[in-house]
């Protein structure tokens, strides 16, 4: 994954709608995206668009080795926790994939950086949102950031001008709770990428 990407995070309870708007999203341009395995059928969903051409799909939520290993057997090529587990980490980067560990303290965040997490995961970012950012990343220039929770729109490109690397959004795309109309979810897919390649 390169730096300032749009992580479309995929979070529906039906496959379908999932796969709906998946769909919606690649054809607005998004190319990451980050299917949490905590919801139905989410191996089937990661296996799924992993077959899609020049689409990279990761597992959002994995909460222990045994979700990220059937994350790695079905397809993903990332891997991102809201906590910071080392025997998730050491499995992660065993199979070459990419390590996402959720952190949130400057302790934490040094803590996920030694373990050999590739980017840290700071959520919800709305805490404290991108003068936070900016500062963990003047203590911290070395570590990269996954920002995600909250972030929309309007603040979007002051994470990144603070220092986040990867920017992760859902309801933003959406424009609404667990329903989504697909010609939304397109526009705002492209509307977000225009903007960060400006």
């Amino acid at each position: 994954m390169n730096e300032r990407n749009i992580i479309a995070v995929v979070r529906f309870d039906d496959k379908q709608t999932s796969l709906d708007f998946s769909n919606a999203c690649i054809q607005g341009g998004i190319n990451v995206l980050e299917v949490i395995t905590i919801r139905n059928k989410s191996f089937e969903i990661i296996s799924e668009l992993s077959e899609f051409e020049d689409i990279v799909v990761g597992a959002g939520t994995v909460l222990n080795v045994d979700s990220a290993e059937r994350a790695y057997n079905a397809g993903a090529k990332f891997i991102v926790s809201p906590h910071t587990d080392k025997n998730i980490i050491d499995f992660t980067k065993s199979k070459g994939l990419i390590s996402i560990a959720g952190a949130y303290t400057s302790s934490e965040i040094v803590n996920a950086y030694n373990l050999g997490a590739d980017f840290v995961k700071i959520f919800p970012a709305s805490l404290g949102g991108p003068e936070y950012v900016k500062a963990i990343k003047e203590a911290l220039p070395f570590v990269k950031i996954l920002v995600t929770g909250g972030v929309n729109f309007q603040n979007f490109l002051d994470f990144i001008s603070a220092g986040a690397s990867l920017i992760g959004v859902s309801t933003a795309l959406t424009g609404k709770g667990d329903s989504f109309d697909k010609d939304v979810v397109l526009k705002n897919s492209k509307n977000f990428l225009s903007s960060i390649n400006l």
